[in-house]
């Protein structure tokens, strides 16, 4: 059976069109068009994610997924063991931070977003997405993989100086100011994760690895991501990112930690194999040059 006559029957709408959309569904009613968002998750993480959503929308962040309720005035629906979701469809382009005005964009949307990403109710949170204290296994796992090959294994001794960072008495205090204030983050801010609208606006998607966390780790994300092995674009954008929302000493001690570790081969090998994570391995000169300019954090 398809899903669009269950979907009508729940949110009490008439659909017009429905076309798969990557991962969704794009569906059009007569006035509206909506996105249809089917998650592997357990019901209990569905629910944290659109408490994200409201609690974003609450805040006065316009730029987040707004979930339409259900006629059960729920903000996910459940239909043959699965949950979906109904949001907001924005119609538009993935930014391109070939242009730096759109990166530019792209960070000032994320000090805005963690700016408000604080208060969320600890309660209302799964235990499994409250990682405040997982940094540490994190940055063991890059360890233990890059540990097993002759091409990554001097990579080994970033893992073990962002370790010893994450025990810095002004890393501890930053992981406990985020506790205290409740703070979450997007998990995987980057260009894949943002629509521009066509009035040039925009617009945060898929919350799916939000998690109650600190959040230098979303910034960190789209740095390591965009600025592979290049400290000096870090710090310009981090620069940029402080004349939107200061960071405390505290925060930019946590930010070196999460930084020196690298991030970009693990993920590389994780991904495609080590054969194709040697284009992101660092020759010695770019990792000597890296690791002196990053100081600067410190």
């Amino acid at each position: 059976m398809s899903i669009q006559s269950p979907i009508e029957e729940m949110y009490g709408i008439k659909v017009k069109e429905a076309v798969n959309v990557h991962d969704v569904i794009r569906i059009q009613t007569a006035t509206d068009t909506y996105c249809l968002k089917k998650y592997d998750f357990p019901e209990d993480k569905v629910r944290f994610i659109t408490r994200i959503f409201s609690w974003l929308e609450q805040s006065g962040f316009t730029r987040g997924q707004r979930a339409l309720p259900t006629l059960m005035h729920s903000a996910y629906a459940t239909y043959d063991g699965s949950h979906y979701t109904l949001t907001n469809w924005v119609d538009g382009r993935k930014p391109d931070f070939q242009h730096v005005d759109e990166l530019k964009q792209a960070i000032r949307t994320l000090a805005k977003f963690h700016k408000i990403s604080k208060g969320f109710p600890i309660e209302e949170a799964p235990p499994s997405r409250i990682l405040y204290s997982n940094l540490y296994h994190g940055i063991t796992g890059y360890r233990n993989e890059l540990i097993l090959y002759k091409h990554t294994e001097h990579l080994v001794p970033l893992c073990d100086e962002a370790l010893e960072y994450l025990s810095h008495p002004f890393v501890v205090e930053a992981i406990a100011a985020e506790q205290r204030v409740s703070a979450f983050i997007h998990g995987d801010y980057n260009y894949s994760n943002l629509v521009k609208d066509k009035r040039s606006k925009l617009h945060v998607i898929d919350f799916d690895n939000a998690s109650l966390n600190v959040r230098m780790k979303d910034l960190s994300h789209i740095l390591h991501r965009n600025f592979v092995w290049d400290a000096s674009g870090m710090l310009h954008w981090i620069d940029y990112y402080q004349q939107k929302r200061q960071l405390s000493q505290y925060d930019l001690t946590l930010l070196y930690a999460l930084l020196i570790n690298p991030y970009p081969v693990y993920r590389s090998i994780k991904i495609s194999g080590l054969r194709h994570a040697k284009s992101v391995i660092p020759t010695k000169t770019q990792l000597k040059r890296f690791k002196r300019e990053l100081r600067a954090l410190l």
